[in-house]
């Protein structure tokens, strides 16, 4: 997992939330996703994870994602 999103689930996990699943090759191969178990706002988005409120209950609330150059995309999603 990118380190950006390493640094957001150990501030997340500090505060009391709890990783509830994880997964590789989604949404493309190389691809690495966290889900964590309740919901996040936007006050650990910076230039390496940027935020996105989704907010649809087919899919997630909000999320982080990392997208660097030649490399997957990462997600950090509540």
């Amino acid at each position: 997992m990118h380190p950006a999103l390493q640094a957001i689930v150990a501030a997340e996990v500090a505060s009391g939330n709890r990783v509830s699943d994880t997964g590789v090759d989604w949404p493309e191969p190389g691809s690495v996703h966290v889900t964590l178990s309740k919901r996040f706002d936007n006050h650990h988005a910076n230039a390496a994870a940027s935020f996105s409120l989704c907010n649809d209950p087919h899919y997630w609330h909000a999320s982080y994602e990392t997208s660097t150059a030649g490399e997957p995309v990462h997600l950090l999603i509540c």
